[in-house]
């Protein structure tokens, strides 16, 4: 790269099931290291307990499609029902400025990622065990019975699905949140220092 060349920011791609503590691990990167974090927007409805973890942009459906037809995602897909998507500005805005990017999306979406943006950094959160997890959605309390055992099912395919794919660069348990944590740092700095 010549010194006229200026330095592209690097995408981080925080993925997982749910409940595997996606949203706990970013709070706590956003605090360590130097990103942008973008909130996706949502058709689901805002929920109790919304503002006190990953913070959505709720939008109708309608508005949803309107962006969508503009071309306005970065990736997006129908998790659990409602549409999701992650906005591509200030995103690539961030990028070209040389300012990292830091957001958390399900394995569709990072799919897409990978297939437009080669050079994201892609990172799958698992979970130590289906046991623990279980333990993880029960413990979040947000879900009725039936809801906990129809993401538990998606989590163990969202897994397999992410085990066979080579769409991911690592893959880091969270069976210990502060081990999850240094690890990361540790993959996104060596990776922005072209150590990996």
């Amino acid at each position: 790269m010549s010194k006229d060349t200026k330095q592209h920011g690097l995408l981080v791609v925080i993925v997982g099931p749910a409940g595997v503590g996606k949203s706990t691990i970013s709070n706590l990167l956003r605090q360590r290291l130097d990103v942008a974090y973008l909130v996706s927007a949502t058709t689901r409805p805002k929920r109790p307990g919304d503002d006190l973890g990953k913070k959505y942009d709720h939008i109708s459906d309608e508005e949803f499609f309107h962006r969508l037809d503009n071309d306005e995602f970065l990736e997006y897909a129908q998790v659990h029902g409602h549409y999701y998507g992650t906005p591509k500005h200030p995103a690539l805005d961030y990028l070209y400025d040389g300012k990292d990017v830091l957001f958390e999306i399900d394995v569709q979406g990072a799919l897409q990622i990978r297939y437009q943006y080669p050079d994201a950094l892609l990172i799958f959160i698992l979970p130590p065990d289906g046991q623990t997890l279980m333990k993880r959605l029960v413990d979040r309390g947000r879900d009725e019975p039936d809801d906990m055992a129809k993401r538990f099912r998606i989590a163990r395919r969202e897994i397999a699905m992410a085990k066979g794919s080579r769409a991911f660069d690592f893959f880091v348990f969270n069976d210990n949140l502060d081990h999850a944590v240094n690890e990361l740092t540790r993959i996104i700095t060596l990776e922005r220092t072209g150590g990996l």
